[in-house]
């Protein structure tokens, strides 16, 4: 490859040009799905992103007529061509998600641009999970996509009812996500989008263009990123022709030095506007290309300095060949220092992970053996299993027992926080539990959940400074009269769940968790409230964390939720307690799958 069009490749932006065009409007994006959890008293208005959507029906409509349409991939991403005239309508729809739409207006785009084309990339399309607790979108345009002066806008649809989706501008997270995304677009469409005469193809098919071809200078506009495959070929292929260079002289030599300064410069303004980790690595590969071009014109100055000299061929030849083994050399010896430096690295790196794992295994290892062994559990409740899995190798929850007299007292724990942290406070709840149940002989569920939220508080000094740690914990307690088969229950912030003749039964817990101070309450003592209920042989009972509800699975990965756990429960209670422990568990791996465990898991039944 020529030295002219080598430059041509980098002035130009190592561009896939046909990403444009003419007279259309290339929409290029990725359609996100999206949950909306209301205000509540308990917090507030949450806008949560669940990654991309495949599968999503894109069409585009002029009037009732449709004019293009697409289906996103399995990367949500899409890509539609669109007439640069004209009003449209956008709209997108995917069962069990809601429907939605944006108005585009093509009017306003000048002749010169339209016929250059036009182009919008990296567009992000939020769609509503209907299992929200957020009303069902009714598919109307949220706002209008329209160019205006020398660059697209967004406008956002004001809704005249009070019960729009979005009250607040600040709610309309679709709304938002556009805008910003038509943001990241300013520069792309400024200019017509014209490079002289040259063809899409020059790039990979004719780059053996002669050295004295002029190049024209007309600015592209924006960063044109290349693919990593196109890159390649390049990269691969013949970088000089030193055969050429002897065609030159000096004016030749500054005509290509201000090419090549220009196409730093185009270098350095495409890293400012640069958005994707795509376009990063695309500047990279440029930066790479310049960094070659460089090398090549300083070869060709020493060439000519050579000729001017009047040294000859030969020595030329030989000049040449020690310069390159000299680059070689240093090559390697740069190559071989930086091998002999990352195994140094390696080594302390592996020395350090092995330190780390080892001092995670040992903590794992005194969890344990604070936790009650499964024969301990069995001879206090005989008829009970415990499906423990923690994320990390130890864990946030934990399940505590201990029997006092005529009365068993068992509770599911979730810590703050899992790993390393989680397991710091299930020691500390462990140690008070003992304390307060087998030193001070309390076995009212309400009195213990007081007593441990007092505990804490005062273990980590949470009264004193509002900046201090806030952790603490979410759980639930019973007690069991073996005499009478009376069940008192208190939870803070975990319910219990009874299985009566098919149907189930909720034990409410207090809306306070253990441990934590709240600002308006500091000061004043916390109450739990305690429950009562008579069970019945062929009865379960089951306490829990929110590990198991809360894991994403299933054919479209979505959250286990409350009432799958509830139907599973039901299923649960005509069997053994060993045979629920083993159904309990392979519910929540073939609903995990493949898909990354999100949290501790702990799920306690008793058979009565």
């Amino acid at each position: 490859m020529k030295l002219t069009a080598l430059i041509l490749f980098l002035v130009i932006g190592m561009s896939s040009i046909a990403q444009r065009t003419p007279n259309k409007l290339n929409l290029h994006g990725t359609v996100l799905g999206y949950e909306y959890e209301p205000k509540t008293i308990f917090k507030k208005d949450q806008i949560d992103i669940q990654g991309s959507v495949g599968a999503v029906k894109l069409e585009v409509f002029s009037g009732s007529k449709k004019i293009s349409s697409t289906t996103s991939n399995s990367g949500g991403d899409f890509s539609l061509g669109i007439p640069a005239n004209g009003k449209y309508q956008l709209r997108y729809s995917k069962s069990g998600y809601g429907r939605s739409a944006i108005d585009i207006d093509l009017n306003g785009v000048p002749e010169e641009i339209a016929k250059g084309g036009l182009l919008l990339k990296n567009i992000e399309l939020l769609l509503n999970d209907f299992e929200s607790d957020k009303a069902m979108d009714n598919g109307e345009p949220f706002g209008k996509l329209y160019y205006s002066g020398d660059k697209f806008k967004f406008s956002v649809t004001e809704f005249s009812k009070k019960e729009a989706l979005f009250k607040k501008r600040a709610d309309n997270a679709p709304a938002n996500v556009m805008m910003s995304s038509v943001e990241k677009n300013k520069a792309n469409n400024a200019k017509p989008f014209k490079v002289g005469n040259i063809e899409e193809d020059i790039i990979e098919e004719d780059l053996n263009t002669d050295l004295n071809t002029d190049l024209n200078s007309e600015t592209i506009q924006g960063p044109q990123i290349i693919s990593v495959k196109e890159f390649e070929k390049i990269k691969s292929s013949k970088l000089s022709d030193i055969s050429g260079w002897k065609n030159l002289n000096s004016d030749d030599i500054s005509k290509r030095s201000e090419e090549l300064a220009a196409a730093w410069d185009q270098l350095e303004e495409d890293r400012l506007i640069a958005v994707t980790p795509e376009d990063f690595m695309a500047i990279q590969l440029r930066e790479e290309m310049l960094n070659s071009a460089e090398a090549e014109l300083e070869a060709a100055k020493a060439y000519i300095d050579e000729q001017e000299s009047k040294l000859s061929a030969q020595s030329n030849l030989n000049y040449a060949l020690i310069a390159l083994a000299l680059i070689l050399a240093g090559l390697a010896f740069f190559i071989f220092k930086r091998f002999k430096e990352k195994k140094e690295t390696n080594i302390l790196l592996e020395a350090k992970n092995k330190k780390i794992t080892d001092s995670i295994n040992y903590a794992e290892r005194i969890q344990r053996s604070v936790l009650l062994a499964d024969e301990q559990i069995a001879a206090i409740l005989p008829n009970s299993f415990i499906f423990y899995k923690p994320l990390d190798v130890v864990s946030g929850d934990f399940y505590w027992v201990s029997e006092i007299g005529n009365k068993v007292i068992f509770s599911a724990v979730d810590c703050t926080g899992h790993g390393v942290p989680g397991a710091f406070m299930s020691l500390i709840a462990n140690t008070l539990l003992n304390q307060i149940v087998n030193e001070k002989k309390i076995t009212e569920p309400a009195k213990i959940l007081e007593e441990l939220h007092n505990g804490i508080v005062n273990s980590l000094h949470q009264e004193d400074d509002a900046y201090l740690s806030q952790d603490g914990m979410d759980m639930s307690i019973c007690t069991l009269n073996k005499t009478s088969n009376e069940l008192s229950f208190a939870g803070a912030m975990n319910p219990g769940f009874i299985v009566q003749s098919g149907e189930v039964k909720e034990l409410m817990a207090s809306l306070n968790g253990v441990g934590g101070v709240i600002q308006s309450r500091r000061k004043r003592p916390v109450r739990f409230i305690e429950e009562k209920v008579q069970v019945n042989r062929g009865d379960s009972l089951f306490l829990f964390s929110d590990g198991f509800m809360d894991q994403f699975g299933g054919s479209e990965n979505k959250k286990f939720n409350i009432q799958r756990f509830k139907e599973m429960l039901v299923k649960l209670n005509g069997l053994s307690p060993e045979d629920q422990k083993k159904k309990a568990e392979q519910t929540f791996n073939n609903w995990k799958g493949e898909t990354h465990q999100i949290d501790d898991v702990l799920l306690m039944g008793v058979k009565f």
